[in-house]
Parts: C-alpha cells; sequence; structure tokens
C-alpha cells in the first residue's frame, strides 16, 4: 500500500488463476491476470490473460503488496529492469505527450483554467519515475509530487498535490506550465 487513495483513484490488482476458463471481468480497477506460477517467473517471460505486466508491477508487489489469498509471490527481477523500464516509460510514453502539450501551451493564457486530472497526471506521473530512478523505490504520486518540490521548490508542484488530496486549489495553465518545466528538470536530472 502506497497510502495515497484519493477519490478517483484506481486500485491495481494482479490476480493469479489456474486456468484461462476462470478469468473474471473487473471495472473500476486496473487488473493483471496471470496463470498460476507467472509470478514466480522473470516478467518478460510472463504473457498476461489481461492487463499489463512490468518490472515496476514486479517491484511494487515484492515491496508494497499485499497478498490476499495463497502463498506470497517472489515476483524476480532486478532494480536495473525496474530504473531501465522507467527510463523508457519516460520517453516512449511521458515524452510525446509532453511534446504534443509543448507546442499548445505557448498560446494559452497563463492565469486560464485547466483540466485538474489532465495536469495533475502529467505534473505527477514523471515524478515518480524520477524518483524510482534515482532511489528504486515505488512511491504515490502525491509522494513523488513532495519529492519534486523538495527538490525544485521554485515549481507550484505543492499545488499538485493539495489539488490531488481534494484540496480546493485552482489549478491554471501556469501549473501546466511548470509540470512541463519539471517534466525538462526530470529528464535533466536522470540523464545526466
Amino acid at each position: 500500500m502506497l497510502d495515497d487513495v484519493v477519490p478517483d483513484s484506481d486500485l491495481d490488482i494482479v490476480i493469479e488463476l489456474s486456468s484461462a476458463r476462470e478469468l473474471p471481468a473487473f471495472d473500476g480497477a486496473d487488473v493483471t491476470v496471470v496463470l498460476a506460477g507467472s509470478l514466480e517467473k522473470p516478467v518478460f517471460d510472463v504473457t498476461p490473460l489481461a492487463g499489463e505486466i512490468t518490472p515496476v508491477l514486479w517491484q511494487q508487489l515484492r515491496t508494497v503488496g499485499q497478498t490476499v489469498r495463497g502463498t506470497r509471490p517472489t515476483c524476480p527481477g532486478t532494480a536495473a529492469d525496474v530504473e531501465a523500464y522507467c527510463r523508457d516509460n519516460l520517453v516512449s510514453y511521458w515524452k510525446l505527450d509532453w511534446d504534443r502539450f509543448r507546442s499548445a501551451v505557448p498560446t494559452l493564457d497563463p492565469e486560464a483554467p485547466i483540466a485538474r486530472d489532465t495536469v495533475l497526471w502529467v505534473g505527477l506521473g514523471p515524478a515518480r519515475l524520477w524518483h524510482t530512478i534515482r532511489t528504486g523505490e515505488i512511491v504515490s504520486k502525491s509522494r513523488a509530487g513532495e519529492l519534486a518540490a523538495a527538490r525544485w521548490p521554485d515549481l507550484p508542484i505543492l499545488d499538485l498535490v493539495a489539488s490531488r488530496r481534494g484540496e480546493d486549489v485552482p489549478l491554471k495553465v501556469a501549473h501546466g506550465l511548470a509540470g512541463l518545466e519539471l517534466f525538462d528538470r526530470i529528464m535533466a536530472d536522470v540523464t545526466t
């Protein structure tokens, strides 16, 4: 548990089934389903029945996952696998979104309101990867925001954390611009 359950937060679940015939349907959760024994294999040797398997998921299962029934899986993997996945994800997933955002933002009024969910997602997601790359630790989006704000106190990242936790913080395009600056600083920090 990362102690960051907030309204509209998703729940990540991994289920190990004895056969594919048992595959249930789930709503409102990020569910990964694997066949029995798969959680003992390296992440790259597992084909999920549903969901996505990543080195970060394996790390979460090893460190903060809670086993509800059965024996706790070992989920083999290395810190190098987790770091490589996070570095790749920053470029293959996040950078593409930020490149699109970067082209639209200069035309917007910094004081204009911005979509809360969007700015929280893009403002805090890369911070989680940054922290994991640096330390190997998996933290919540809120904790990642706190850590990024401590590293770069000139950016209004704590506004994002407060909004995520339900405080009435009006988020503006300026927060999106700060998120863009944070992303650039994260990329510089993890590539030096």
